[in-house]
């Protein structure tokens, strides 16, 4: 009989130093990133001369996970641009710190300050998601944040179901001037433009997608001297994929991007779009193609085309950046403004 209440106690007493060994851990863990929230992202920000305040934060989760709920936040930048969240809720399992995740259902608002480019613009949201992945060095792997809800507060205001921006580290620590510096993705849902759009095309795009990858360290800040030595170096913009589906349409595209000696951009790449018929309908709408002449281009437009593995019939084209005009094919379609890096 002693011998069975002794194991019961040696396995209470194991439990009972367990549960304290963790409960001290946790208590380590939540501290650090109550000192983290204190100093890291004021001290972060203000070094780029942007004023962060968060409102009533709050350190919670016990057991089972780590959390810091705030009921609000407002960030403002050296040109006035303001950025305003409402409460913010951002957890992750106390056995695996390094996985973030950030909530929103709070409506949050972002006013653009004007330039001598454009006026102010003023935009909302719904909801905002953002989750992180961390290295064991604390550095982030991969960050995923989206917005819902999105539109601007304008006379004619822009609006989307979603947007959501990606960034994957790379998957060695660049060393080289021309090292891939991670990847970006942008992807918008669901865009209503403003105003009248010429009929067949709708006010609606489906989606707009974007996919890039820097080669070569940029400058934190836009300039003359800091671009230099970036195209200097070999530096180019890896155009990865984009992507826009729309009343119909099917484009896709892929690019290299540099900067030429005036620091404006070149490059070159393919594009390749299905559903073109849409476009032909629309320029026959406008009166530039006569109602008899529409079958004959529809008729040319396939012929020009080729039947992809996925069941699409693509027309395939090159397109050239240079001297800041853009061309399809032997077509100049636009001429692209200077970009003024001061």
């Amino acid at each position: 009989m002693l011998h069975r209440y002794r194991a019961l106690f040696l396995a209470l007493s194991v439990a009972i130093l367990l549960l304290l060994a963790y409960t001290a851990w946790w208590s380590a863990l939540s501290g650090r990133v109550r000192t983290a929230l204190a100093q890291a992202p004021g001290k972060a920000l203000a070094e780029k001369g942007i004023i962060l305040d968060i409102r009533d934060a709050v350190i919670g989760g016990f057991p089972l996970s780590v959390t810091v709920e705030i009921s609000g936040a407002r960030a403002q930048w050296p040109t006035g641009t303001v950025l305003e969240l409402g409460a913010v809720t951002a957890s992750a399992f106390a056995w695996d710190p390094t996985a973030i995740s950030v909530t929103s259902s709070a409506p949050l608002r972002l006013d653009l300050a004007g330039s001598a480019r454009h006026d102010p613009v003023s935009g909302t949201a719904s909801a905002l998601s953002l989750q992180a992945d961390l290295g064991l060095d604390g550095k982030p792997r991969r960050v995923a944040g989206s917005l819902t809800g999105i539109r601007t507060l304008t006379a004619m205001p822009w609006a989307a179901a979603s947007a959501t921006v990606t960034w994957t580290a790379p998957a060695q620590q660049p060393e080289g001037p021309t090292d891939p510096q991670g990847q970006v993705s942008l992807v918008i849902s669901d865009l209503d433009l403003p105003g009248a759009v010429p009929a067949p095309l709708k006010r609606r795009i489906e989606q707009i997608s974007l996919s890039y990858e820097p080669r070569g360290p940029l400058p934190a800040k836009p300039s003359v001297a800091g671009m230099t030595a970036w195209r200097d170096g070999g530096g180019t913009l890896e155009i990865l994929g984009a992507r826009v589906l729309w009343s119909g349409m099917d484009l896709r595209a892929n690019a290299t991007i540099a900067l030429d000696s005036a620091m404006q951009p070149e490059g070159a790449g393919a594009a390749e779009l299905s559903g073109g018929q849409t476009l032909i309908d629309m320029v026959a709408q406008s009166g530039n193609v006569k109602p008899e002449q529409v079958e004959a281009v529809k008729a040319g437009l396939s012929m020009l085309s080729k039947r992809t593995d996925d069941g699409r019939n693509v027309l395939r084209v090159p397109v050239t950046l240079q001297n800041s005009r853009l061309f399809v094919g032997p077509l100049h379609v636009a001429t692209l403004p200077p970009i003024p890096w001061n």
